[in-house]
């Protein structure tokens, strides 16, 4: 019996390892807003592509340059825009979901230090299969340089 009880958890194991390992979020251009002199929190944006065939789910998120990381949105409530954080954030099945102003973002709690343009700090994301998927973020500009845009 405990022989049949063993056999069973492995392959129970092994098919759940093998659903865990078809599930996978690719990221793009993702970056961190440079910070002004005595901030306390930062802003992660860019894309998030999800090419399997099952919704992938973040639920949390880490940095080394934060003392938390949490996933916000902006919602409007009777005329006023805020921000708050949600439990998860789901990127639906061979679709992306963009982290940008103004609408879902990585809001980076507690700074440890300055965000400064050309820096990389390391993120993790966390999802609900177990995986934690870990990228490297570039600091750029508050604003970019408007000599820039025009040439």
């Amino acid at each position: 019996m405990r022989a049949l009880y063993l056999i069973s958890f492995c392959v129970f194991a092994s098919f759940a390892s093998a659903t865990q390992a078809a599930i996978s979020l690719n990221t793009d251009d993702i970056w961190l807003r440079e910070s002004v002199p005595g901030a306390e929190n930062g802003a992660g944006f860019g894309a998030l592509l999800n090419p399997s065939n099952e919704d992938v789910v973040i639920v949390g998120a880490y940095s080394e340059v934060a003392g938390d990381v949490e996933i916000h949105q902006h919602v409007s409530r009777n005329g006023q825009m805020s921000m708050e954080a949600i439990e998860a954030l789901t990127v639906p099945a061979g679709e992306e979901v963009k982290l940008q102003p103004g609408g879902y973002h990585l809001m980076l709690l507690g700074l440890k230090q300055r965000l400064t343009t050309g820096d990389e700090h390391e993120i993790t994301l966390l999802l609900a299969s177990g995986e934690a998927i870990t990228m490297m973020a570039e600091v750029k500009p508050l604003i970019e340089d408007a000599h820039n845009e025009h040439h």
